[in-house]
């Protein structure tokens, strides 16, 4: 896993579904496929649905489609019943179609059994908003929430990184600012200036301040 600039939790080869319990079977048109149950596709995303609201909104799972061969994505199909989803993905093979919980709990992914080796990667990303001030409870509650679903996820939170910081891509430094008008340089860690809301010297921030606006903000450890 690469952190801070992103948390690849998991890889697992498209070409190889075989391995994991699925079926084979053929689409109409005779195409040889496999298919997998939606939830080992998407790994933890049932027990980030679970978590009310309010303690998700500080971060996000993006599952990303990564092909051997970079041109190529597979075609990837939503089944649940008679009804088929095509599986949209962006650019750089980002899943837009994100499946709701019953299609995690019932569902299954068709892939075509010729498809290009390749991996899922989950990346986690927190939700701040980007300006050159931002307040310190925005950038907190990212760390709050990621917390409160590692304290939810029972075994499975052993195999979660934990994560105690935000670093800042596209600045080279930051302040943190008190109610007192005190200001506290942010700590650069490779390269990046993070904050860290459980470190005693960043307690009580208010507010932090930067010479630009942040291009992205990631999780650090």
């Amino acid at each position: 896993m690469t952190l801070p600039t992103k948390a690849s939790l998991l890889g697992l080869s498209l070409a190889a579904l075989g391995l994991v319990s699925t079926a084979q079977s053929q689409t109409a048109l005779g195409e040889g496929v496999r298919q997998v149950p939606v939830k080992k596709l998407f790994p933890y995303f049932d027990l980030y649905l679970g978590l009310p609201p309010q303690d998700r909104d500080g971060f996000h799972l993006e599952y990303l489609v990564k092909s051997s061969e970079t041109s190529v994505r597979p075609r990837m199909v939503y089944t649940l019943g008679s009804v088929r989803t095509p599986i949209q993905l962006d650019s750089k093979g980002k899943i837009l179609t994100m499946p709701d919980m019953t299609m995690l709990q019932q569902g299954k992914v068709e892939v075509p059994a010729t498809s290009p080796r390749g991996e899922i990667v989950l990346n986690l990303e927190p939700v701040v908003p980007l300006s050159r001030t931002i307040p310190a409870n925005a950038v907190s509650n990212s760390i709050t929430d990621y917390a409160k679903a590692i304290s939810r996820a029972g075994p499975l939170a052993l195999a979660i990184p934990k994560l105690t910081g935000i670093a800042f891509k596209g600045v080279v430094s930051g302040q943190v600012v008190f109610a007192d008008g005190r200001k506290v340089s942010l700590p650069v860690e490779r390269g990046l200036p993070v904050f860290r809301p459980s470190q005693s010297t960043m307690r009580g921030a208010v507010s932090l301040e930067f010479p630009a606006i942040p291009s992205r903000a990631e999780f650090a450890r």
